[in-house]
């Protein structure tokens, strides 16, 4: 992970608004709307079929492992962006796939996909879901946010989304199935994603923000 200094706080923060900016026309409801901010420990987020849309929660719900957890052991501020249904809905934005939700600090840029309705174990079923989600990940950041974000500009120079944050991305599975990242299939396509895209790529259940 790149480190910040001092004097790369303020353009990452500024980063941050700008991107919410290039975001604002993509779907029903604007995102000033949408996001929501949190500093708690530990944050729950989830894909909530009620809602249509990725949500989150700092108390530990009773279906914890179809969630991300979200460690935030120095109580930073966290954003959650609801993507897939809330914040990217118009069509010539979506196709091509969009992950469910981001979250978003002023140091790193975290997108993830939910799989947690997948119920079989099985290798073929687990590698073909993963690779869906790989697609709908990838997309949603090559293709919709960088393309926005370098809309917009900071003294005149567009946003270099990953030049000034450290960009990652985690496909969840229901953690009662056991998927890890340590299978053969899954670890192939984690060093196939890495190598090609020189992005990491997860399939786990949370991480820990710094």
């Amino acid at each position: 992970m790149p480190r910040l200094s001092p004097n790369n706080i303020l353009p990452a923060a500024i980063t941050n608004l700008r991107l919410c900016t290039a975001l604002q026309n993509c779907g029903a409801i604007g995102v000033d709307n949408a996001f929501d901010k949190s500093s708690a420990e530990n944050l729950y987020v989830y894909d909530d079929g009620s809602l249509g849309y990725t949500d989150w929660t700092d108390v530990v719900p009773e279906f914890v492992s179809k969630c991300f957890v979200a460690a935030n052991p120095n109580n930073n501020t966290i954003a959650l962006l609801p993507l897939d249904g809330r914040i990217l809905t118009g069509p010539s934005v979506i196709a091509g796939g969009v992950c469910d939700g981001m979250l978003l600090t002023d140091k790193e840029m975290c997108f993830i996909e939910f799989k947690t309705n997948v119920t079989s174990s099985n290798y073929q079923t687990i590698t073909q879901r993963a690779n869906d989600a790989i697609d709908q990940l990838w997309h949603t950041f090559d293709g919709i946010i960088n393309p926005k974000c370098a809309t917009q500009s900071i003294a005149g120079q567009p946003i270099d989304v990953e030049h000034k944050l450290f960009v990652d991305f985690h496909v969840v599975f229901d953690k009662d199935l056991e998927v890890t990242g340590a299978s053969s299939e899954l670890m192939d396509l984690q060093l196939q994603f890495l190598t090609d895209k020189s992005h990491p790529l997860y399939f786990d259940d949370g991480k820990v923000f710094q």
